[in-house]
Parts: structure tokens; C-alpha cells; sequence
């Protein structure tokens, strides 16, 4: 964050604090009068730049501020069309960095006499970065002072990076489904029901440690709300965040924010265990349980600057019997699919590499439904067309 705020909210007033506030150049912040020329140097330094704030701790770069030594003076318009100029940096950072740096974003910020451009680079999650433009092989890092070229040393410990990050991620997930499978979850819940869980976890700020503090408000935020809750819940803080969870005795399903990101989130009502003596998967509520939790998750960790890619796992435990049903409107047992065998069900993790402007993430659910339906033995879930919009039943 840029002085406390979240990237879509910094303006040009953000931009004037820095200046009255003397900040300086430092590991997360770089100002530029001038945008980067056309010249090959002019492309490779810009992405010289952009990768080694993905390659360190991430941050910002200001194209459009003076500054003297080091430190922001003024606010100076750029003298050429910004649009054009966005498009074009965000074309060279397409194609001259490899890997691509997930979460790289971009902006105008219009002022008096003009407007600049704001940079908001991500630490990576897949590091090291290269600047490949024109056969170019570099990797770079950055100290308070600028950009400079990694040692072999720097690019050993960034190679393996990635990997312990993701790691250590499906770890703590691990570790997180087994307290909640003994009920030594956040909230007390009836686990003999059987329970839903989704987890998401932002990589980027897992792997850094982030800590995020959250405003006495933040217990109304709605972007959080259990699963199934519709506005129904009560919320606390905790040690490890903020918890919100359903109002009903017992509990019925809670959210966990924790203070790197990441989510928790768990329901108790994804079987239906009142059919007759049967176990019915609720295969009619998929948006009730998956694609609207979801978006307004992913919604809220947006707002809190989560950094993608997020690793989102959903798993079940004490489901053993349960029944996934053909028509919504069966009810005798001997009209149900085979049921499921085992006590816990862990779908194949997927990672969410952007958030959508359009808050539309119904083909991540599409894809990880067709695994849950070939669980009960069943070739894909009916309720996603081909392209993996949800069609309903």
C-alpha cells in the first residue's frame, strides 16, 4: 500500500502527501519525472525496473513526480498522450519479462495541467524475473538506492522460492482441515454433519508474512459473510484476524480472515441429511455454496490489497454416504447415484492468478465441480456449459 491506501484509491492528494511529507526513494518506491523513452536502453531500464521490485519486496514507481536527491518535490504532468503511453508500457512489460510478473498494475492519475502514471508492483510469488528484451539475460534486485543486478547467490535462494512458498501454503491448509476435521476450528461447529471448507491463500503475502490491520469497521464488511449466511452472522476479532460467523446455537459455518489474507471459510450445510435416512450433496446450491462465496471473497481481498496469484483448495470432511442427486427432486434413496466412500474429499488445488474487473470467476468453480461430480463417479457437472458458464439445472 502506498500511505495506507489501496492502489484504486490513490489520487493525486496521495501523491501530494508524499511531497509534504518529504518521502524519499527506498526499496518500495521510485520516482520518475519523464516516462521511459523509445530507444531499446529506454525499454530494457523500465523493465529493469519493474523486475526488481517483483524480485524483492515489491512496490511502486511514480512516472510524473520530480524529485531532488532522492526526495519527491513536485508533481510534473507528462507531455504526451497518457492513455497511449499506458498501453504502450503495459505491451513492453507483456514481452520483455519472463515469467510474466502476475499482479502488475498500472493507472493515470489526472491532476491540474495534465496527468501521470502510477505503477504498483507486486512482490512475486514465481520469482526470479528476467528482462528478456532483445535477447537480454538479466535479473535484478533492488536496495534503497535503485536497481542492481542479482548475485548467483540472490538467484539460488529466489529459484527456490516459489516452490517452499507453495509448499508451506498447502501446509498450513493441511494442518487448518485437520483442526477443523478434530472440531478445533475458530467457531464450534456440528462436524458430524459434514463439513465444507475452502481455503484461499494469497502466495505472495504468505510467503512475505504480511500482517494486515484491521479497522474497528472491518466487522461490517459484508465481502466476508459465511457461507450460506445471507447477512446473518456476528463477527470478533481473534489472534489470528477477524472471524465472522453465522448467528445460530450451534453455529452453522464461520469466515477466518487471517492477517496475511488469507481465508477460511466453512459451512456444515452442503449435505442434506434429512432425505429419508439418505445423505444428499446439495448439488442444486452451487451458487449458494461456491460461486457467489467466492466472488465476494475474492471482492473483499481485492479491497484488502491481497496480492495474487491466491491458492484456493476446497475440501469436505465426514461425508461418507452422501449421494449426489440427478434431479433436484428425488427423494427416495434408490433414485440417487453411488454414493461416496470415503470420510474427506480434497479437489485438486487451483490457483487464482487475477482478480476480474468482472468479479465473474464461475469457470475456477465450473472446473473444480467436474472434479467433485467425477468423485461420485460421474463424467462432469451439468450445471456449466463448454465454456464454463453456469447454466443452472
Amino acid at each position: 500500500m502506498l500511505l495506507g491506501k489501496n492502489f484504486d484509491a490513490i489520487d493525486s492528494a496521495t501523491l501530494q502527501e508524499l511531497i509534504d511529507g518529504g518521502a524519499s526513494e527506498s526499496v518500495h518506491l521510485e520516482f520518475k519525472r519523464d516516462t521511459y523513452g523509445n530507444a531499446d536502453a529506454d525499454k530494457k531500464e523500465m523493465l529493469k525496473d519493474i523486475t526488481a521490485f517483483a524480485n524483492t519486496l515489491g512496490g511502486h514507481s511514480i512516472i510524473g513526480m520530480d524529485e531532488e536527491h532522492g526526495t519527491a518535490s513536485a508533481l510534473s504532468p507528462l507531455a504526451c498522450d497518457v492513455d497511449k503511453e499506458l498501453q504502450r508500457l503495459e505491451s513492453i512489460a507483456r514481452t520483455g519479462v519472463e515469467p510474466a510478473i502476475v499482479g502488475l498494475r498500472m493507472k493515470r492519475i489526472d491532476l491540474e495541467g495534465g496527468s501521470l502514471i502510477l505503477i504498483h508492483v507486486p512482490k512475486s510469488f514465481n520469482p526470479p524475473h528476467r528482462v528478456i528484451y532483445k535477447n537480454s539475460n538479466r535479473y535484478y534486485g533492488r536496495t534503497s538506492s535503485g536497481a542492481c543486478e542479482l548475485s548467483m547467490e540472490d538467484l539460488r535462494l529466489l529459484f527456490g522460492a516459489q516452490r517452499s512458498i507453495e509448499e508451506r501454503a498447502k501446509a498450513f491448509i493441511g494442518e487448518r482441515f485437520l483442526r477443523i476435521q478434530d472440531d478445533d476450528g475458530f467457531i464450534p461447529l456440528p462436524v458430524s454433519e459434514g463439513v465444507l471448507v475452502m481455503h484461499l491463500v494469497p502466495l505472495p503475502d504468505f510467503g512475505a508474512a504480511r500482517r494486515i490491520e484491521f479497522p474497528n469497521s472491518f466487522g461490517r464488511c459484508q465481502r466476508f459473510d459465511p457461507i450460506g449466511s445471507f447477512g446473518h452472522r456476528q463477527g470478533r476479532f481473534n489472534l489470528e484476524g477477524y472471524c465472522f460467523y453465522r448467528f445460530h446455537n450451534p453455529c452453522r459455518s464461520y469466515t477466518q480472515v487471517f492477517r496475511d489474507g488469507s481465508l477460511e471459510a466453512t459451512s456444515v450445510e452442503i449435505i442434506d441429511n434429512s432425505s429419508k435416512g439418505a445423505r444428499i450433496f446439495q448439488s442444486s446450491q452451487l451458487r449458494k455454496f461456491f460461486i457467489d462465496p467466492l466472488k465476494c471473497y475474492l471482492y473483499g481481498l481485492r479491497q484488502l490489497e491481497s496480492s495474487p496469484p491466491i491458492l484456493m483448495q476446497i475440501s469436505a470432511t465426514n461425508i461418507q454416504g452422501a449421494q449426489m442427486c440427478e434431479n433436484e427432486n428425488m427423494f427416495a434413496p434408490d433414485d440417487f447415484l453411488p454414493s461416496y466412500d470415503r470420510e474427506t474429499l480434497h479437489l485438486p488445488s487451483t490457483m487464482i492468478t487475477a482478480y476480474r474487473d468482472d468479479g465473474n470467476y464461475e469457470s475456477i468453480i465450473a472446473e473444480q465441480m467436474h472434479f467433485l461430480w467425477n468423485a461420485f463417479g460421474l463424467e462432469r457437472c451439468p450445471q456449466f456449459d463448454e465454456e464454463g458458464n453456469y447454466i443452472g439445472q
